[in-house]
């Protein structure tokens, strides 16, 4: 039995390595940053399994971080590391049976997990599914209409105050889909003063729904619920190959406030980075949140 007891010591070792190795690997990959780089306030990597659980969305309840994954939902104490709750399979049976493979960016209210699912590059299956926030549990989900969500549902974003919940297609959205927290059903739409391209992951504070995108500077957009207008929040400029995903906005002792996942352009790694922000600098036009 003690032979036994080494090997598995040896072999836990061994694996903490290959961590190390391939997370120093990764950041080594990451620079140097272009010159009008935002650095942010701190950044954890994950490599591998721990990557993979949390290569989509995050959210947050103030006390802790929800990920998710293509497939699963994974809850963290906010060093994002801690596991207290994991669904590793949080698609429901009859949806994976109509090929649904992808849970996007996700959202916390009120106690519970919002996500979105689809049947990934068919796009003819797509979801809203709610999730008990302590025990990441499935509570129900409602389909959504295909004619106001081209190209999938790669996000969604509640809003206890309104009892709402927003969400978009996946390409140049012009308008914000709006469905109800109570039922999930569709309610109408919101329009925007200007395009988002490629959102990821979308978090409201403050009267302000914010979204990550994962094109050119890969920046974030803020826009304001009660005009549509919107605006930049801020460049992230991540190195060239990296992909953004899911924002949660929490301000911490540390001076963050956005934390966002980026995939590295490794692909085995992810990258949790939180930013600092002022969101009294939106210089807004059409009046204040």
């Amino acid at each position: 039995m003690a032979i036994f007891g080494k090997i598995a010591a040896l072999m836990k070792t061994v694996w903490s390595m290959v961590l190390v190795l391939v997370i120093m690997a990764a950041a080594a990959g990451e620079y140097p940053a272009k010159p009008d780089y935002v650095e942010p306030v701190s950044t954890r990597q994950y490599a591998l399994f721990d990557a993979l659980m949390r290569g989509q969305g995050i959210a947050d309840d103030g006390e802790s971080y929800y990920f998710s994954w293509n497939f699963g939902l994974t809850k963290t104490a906010l060093d994002g590391v801690t596991v207290q709750a994991r669904n590793l399979i949080a698609i429901p049976p009859e949806l994976l049976a109509l090929g649904c493979k992808h849970i996007g960016g996700i959202s916390y209210a009120n106690g519970k997990i919002y996500a979105p699912i689809e049947d990934s590059k068919v796009f003819q299956h797509l979801y809203i599914a709610e999730y008990d926030a302590a025990t990441l549990r499935l509570i129900r989900y409602r389909a959504l209409p295909l004619s106001v969500h081209e190209f999938g549902v790669p996000w969604c974003a509640a809003d206890p105050d309104a009892g709402v919940i927003y969400s978009a297609r996946r390409d140049h959205i012009t308008t914000l889909n709006i469905y109800s927290a109570d039922t999930l059903e569709y309610i109408g739409q919101k329009e925007l003063t200007a395009p988002v391209h490629k959102v990821q992951g979308g978090d409201v504070y403050g009267g302000v729904l914010y979204l990550a995108v994962s094109r050119e500077t890969q920046g974030i957009f803020a826009v304001n619920l009660k005009t549509g207008e919107v605006l930049k929040a801020m460049d992230r400029n991540l190195a060239d190959g990296c992909e953004g995903e899911g924002i949660a906005v929490l301000p911490t002792a540390d001076g963050a406030f956005f934390h966002v996942l980026n995939i590295g352009k490794d692909v085995t790694t992810v990258a949790l980075r939180h930013y600092a922000f002022d969101p009294s600098s939106l210089a807004w036009t059409m009046g204040a949140p």
